[in-house]
């Protein structure tokens, strides 16, 4: 994947920790998600080791490394995926996640959490290959930071539509759609005038649809096989049918856009003689009658002369005698 498409919106299924350790889990969700049209599936590579500090934050730390998988189920998994034309990415939380996986990985994902980790976001953009990041618990200067050194990596990176930044809250706790903010994505295309798009941590489609029609790039949600699952992202997660009507919306949204010419289209013409109005005697005209207002009646079908016309018909005179409702010709006025 050279760059990230900017014809339709990208659909990204995070399958993150919803595996919880298990590989036959995580291969079942990469193909559900897929099924179910995603266009890419990512997961979340990580251990504990590298991504907590156990004397600070020991049953954090425990979490982590048991929602591990090996090194062996990576390759696994990701050989999986490319083997089944399923594109896969994985955020990488460690430098040894990105030299296993770097040969499979389509994009690169930083997450919000490490937006300020410069270490590895420069080995992402080093690859070349599209990067996108979420913006949670960051404000607008944060992000200008982030962006610029983007930019002193790789100053052709946003030209090439190789980055994409997404509005995101972080809020597991309280997956509301009210704090989705969907209007910064407007400031954030406005600001870097590169790819936009929304990673969602709400509850329920309708933030990511509503995402989608203010003209996203990119969303990104996290995907589960039962969201009723203790494990918090399992009740924000998009489930199968979920994304199936998402990637519906999706793919039809394009063709309710259309043209931005507005015009008469075809299917319409044929609407246009019973839906408009004509003009109409409203009482038995004799000939020589000057027409006014009152002498006028407007009514559907459009036959005659049509109400567009109705200036060049006031003060006319008939020029013979014309019945109630007849339709009117200019070969009648004088």
């Amino acid at each position: 994947m050279n760059r990230l498409p900017n014809n339709k919106t990208l659909l990204i299924a995070e399958i993150g920790g919803n595996h919880e350790g298990s590989f036959s889990k995580a291969k079942d969700l990469l193909f559900s998600a897929h099924e179910a049209g995603a266009d890419i599936v990512k997961f979340q590579s990580y251990s504990g080791n590298g991504l907590v500090n156990k004397l600070l934050r020991p049953e954090r730390h425990k979490h982590f490394n048991k929602f591990m998988l090996t090194d062996e189920e990576w390759i696994r998994l990701a050989k999986v995926a490319v083997e089944n034309n399923i594109k896969f990415s994985s955020s990488i939380w460690d430098t040894h996640y990105l030299e296993l996986l770097d040969s499979y990985i389509c994009l690169y994902k930083v997450g919000s959490g490490d937006l300020n980790n410069f270490f590895l976001l420069e080995k992402f953009i080093l690859t070349g290959k599209p990067i996108i990041i979420s913006t949670a618990m960051s404000d607008l200067a944060m992000i200008k930071k982030v962006f610029q050194f983007i930019l002193s990596v790789d100053p052709n990176i946003v030209e090439e539509d190789r980055l994409g930044v997404l509005q995101c809250s972080a809020v597991y706790d309280n997956p509301s759609f009210h704090l989705s903010n969907l209007s910064v994505m407007e400031t954030l295309r406005e600001e870097f005038n590169c790819l936009i798009g929304y990673s969602n941590h709400a509850v329920g489609i309708n933030s990511s649809i509503a995402a989608i029609a203010m003209g996203a790039n990119i969303i990104e949600f996290h995907f589960s096989d039962d969201k009723s699952r203790s494990f918090r992202d399992h009740k924000l997660s998009f489930d199968y049918d979920d994304l199936k009507n998402i990637r519906i919306f999706r793919d039809e949204i394009n063709a309710m856009k259309g043209s931005d010419e507005k015009i008469v289209i075809e299917d319409e013409r044929e609407n246009l003689l019973e839906f408009r109005r004509g003009i109409f005697p409203s009482r038995d005209l004799p000939t020589g009658s000057k027409l006014t207002i009152d002498d006028l009646e407007f009514l559907r079908p459009e036959v005659g002369i049509s109400m567009w016309d109705l200036e060049k018909v006031l003060g006319k005179k008939v020029k013979r005698n014309i019945k109630k409702l007849e339709a009117l010709s200019f070969d009648d006025l004088e």
